[in-house]
């Protein structure tokens, strides 16, 4: 414990705020509300190097390593960095270290870190490192990432990450205490979206990047003269052309729920993968908007069909443009449910940041 006996954590995030990428974002609310529900201070290492805020420490990638002529990971190079930036630097030392990727690789400081601080490490696996079905990695990349994940997490006091799926295909995930913990819709930001009209004037929203090329769902947009707003960092996957598209960039999180909630569907990708889940469900679940999920592969299968199995106004479509066309002309064909009242509070971030709390409390710091 630190000098004032409150718990002292160190969150190792390589992505920070205010880069709004999901995964920066996850851990930038930890470390604004951490201290909010227990009784901790909490700093943060990041290599994001426009980030500027009280106990945010900046450790920029510099540097080469011939590890990543094998492995393509920021974190093969930026775990030295850290090292030294720990070594030369006064930081108080950390009870708690909790490192998040991606990227992964600097997950093998977790040694290194309960040597020199005598502290408990947490890995958080937002998405599988090793095996990754939509990667599509060769047999010997993924052999060598297995070995490396097995080792990161032998070493590591407990695991978490945002499915169950995800948990069965990481290495040593159930060998340890674990944590299913959701990126979630953020409460904090303001939500008033306007009531869903599915058979006048109908309009889409996607959010976030694209899983992959976009083609299929923009033609079948096109077909059935409906309107889709994107917001993302993907704008250079969009058919200028298509009076039907309209993008607003890659913005932050409160325009990005505005837009939501001024649609009457959210569109979601998937590659059809049971580990793949994807944030915006859950933004889409909290502005109560219909949605429509295009999938390359299996469809009704997965995380994503768990989580929505008891929600309405969900529609499937195989990434087809016909699929794509007759899911929208059935949604134009439907009468709007509400879901259930209290439907969305579980996915909030404070309701899953609670979760991670329980985990540190149960490791008796």
């Amino acid at each position: 414990m630190s000098k004032n006996n409150k718990l002292n954590i160190l969150i190792v995030a390589y992505v920070f705020p205010p880069n709004k990428r999901v995964g920066a974002m996850r851990a930038g609310y930890w470390y604004r509300n951490l201290s909010k529900v227990m009784d901790c201070e909490v700093s943060v290492i990041t290599g994001q190097e426009d980030s500027i805020e009280d106990r945010i420490h900046v450790v920029p990638k510099s540097g080469t390593s011939w590890m990543t002529k094998f492995i393509a990971d920021d974190g093969v190079i930026w775990k030295s960095n850290i090292k030294e930036y720990m070594i030369k630097t006064e930081l108080l030392s950390p009870d708690l270290v909790i490192i998040t990727g991606g990227p992964f690789m600097h997950f093998s400081l977790t040694r290194w870190f309960k040597k020199n601080y005598d502290c408990k490490v947490i890995l958080d696996y937002r998405d599988p490192f090793a095996t990754n079905p939509g990667f599509n990695s060769g047999q010997l990349k993924t052999k060598i990432k297995r070995f490396f994940e097995r080792k990161f997490n032998r070493a590591a006091d407990a695991l978490v990450t945002v499915n169950t799926y995800c948990g069965e295909i990481i290495e040593e995930f159930h060998s340890k205490p674990n944590s299913i913990i959701q990126n979630g819709f953020d409460e904090s930001t303001n939500c008033q979206p306007s009531q869903v009209n599915l058979q006048e004037s109908l309009t889409f929203s996607y959010a976030g990047k694209f899983y992959f090329d976009p083609e299929h769902l923009q033609v079948a947009l096109k077909n059935c003269e409906v309107e889709l707003v994107y917001v993302g960092p993907d704008e250079d996957k969009l058919d200028s052309s298509n009076e039907f598209i309209k993008s607003c960039g890659f913005v932050d999180y409160s325009k990005a729920i505005d837009v939501i909630g001024k649609s009457d569907v959210g569109v979601i990708q998937t590659y059809g993968h049971e580990f793949q889940s994807t944030t915006k469900i859950f933004d889409y679940v909290r502005c109560e908007r219909a949605i429509l999920i295009v999938s390359a592969d299996k469809i009704e299968e997965g995380s994503i069909h768990d989580e929505l199995k008891n929600y309405p106004n969900v529609f499937w479509a195989k990434n087809d443009v016909e699929s794509i066309s007759k899911a929208i002309n059935k949604l134009k064909n439907s009468s709007y449910t509400p879901p259930l009242k209290g439907f969305s509070e579980k996915y909030s971030r404070g309701h899953q940041l609670q979760k991670l709390v329980n985990l540190i409390k149960s490791m008796e710091i």
